[in-house]
């Protein structure tokens, strides 16, 4: 690539060679600064996912303990529902017989 400059531009880039350098140095720190932050952001943000991520897991795994848990209630509670209506029937059946 070239760059064509007069001869005027010439004596002020060279008279002003230092502040030139200077800021093209400072332009790289920027960047190399700029990469540091973005990595720095990539790396917390892939920690917050993966934080979330385990969270997520401990949760599946709850819920499903859960949900076994009330199939199993469920269960239980329909078998004792028909025992007493069973018992319910009988006593009623009690009843009328000493009604009579």
């Amino acid at each position: 690539m070239e760059i064509e400059v007069t001869n005027d531009e010439l004596r002020r880039i060279r008279k002003n060679k230092r502040e030139i350098e200077a800021r093209f140095r400072n332009l790289e720190g920027l960047e190399r600064t700029l990469r540091v932050l973005k990595l720095r952001l990539l790396t917390e943000q892939r920690e917050r996912v993966e934080k979330r991520l385990i969270e997520m897991r401990a949760n599946y795994i709850e819920l499903t303990e859960f949900e076994e848990i009330a199939k199993r209630d469920k269960e239980f509670l329909m078998a004792f529902r028909k025992e007493l209506s069973e018992e319910n029937k009988r006593l009623r059946a009690e009843l009328e017989a000493m009604k009579k």
